[in-house]
Order: C-alpha cells, then structure tokens, then sequence
C-alpha cells in the first residue's frame, strides 16, 4: 500500500492545512508540516522551526488515514448502480 501512496508538493501540503512529513535524501533530517508550521527534525533528534521556502518542495505525504480533498483525489471512487424503476 506504501508504493501507492502519493506525494504532494510543499503548496499543496500549504493549502491542505493538514499535518505532514517529507523525510529527506538520507542524511538524519525529517522536515514536518503540523498544519501551521514547517520544522525539521535533525539527525540528534532536535527540531527546529523554519520558514516553508528552506524546506523541501516536493516529495511531502500525509497520513494512511487522510481523508483531505487531496488525498481523497486519487483514491477510486466508488460506484453503486444505478436503480431504474
């Protein structure tokens, strides 16, 4: 289910006002979107508050769970027939 899951610019992340995370290249540091605020998680674990244009600006995911506009976009929908009388 991983491998389906989308990624979603840093505007998109912006306007969904949801919470999100990008993990970066490899190097220890995690950026995070809490719905407000971008921070960036360290390798040692410290976070720190950041403007959104020093993080990443593409590669951001929510939740499995999500259930925003965005995510809601690119699951199937479901389609129930129709009754004729």
């Amino acid at each position: 289910m991983d491998a389906e899951r989308h990624t979603y610019s840093r505007y998109q992340v912006l306007c969904a006002e949801r919470k999100a995370w990008n993990d970066s290249d490899g190097e220890g540091e995690a950026y995070y979107y809490d719905g407000i605020s971008f921070w960036r998680r360290d390798a040692k674990g410290k976070e720190r508050l950041l403007p959104s244009w020093r993080t990443p600006a593409h590669g951001w995911r929510h939740d499995a769970a999500c259930d925003c506009d965005l995510c809601r976009a690119h699951r199937p929908a479901q389609v129930r027939p129709l009754s004729v009388a």
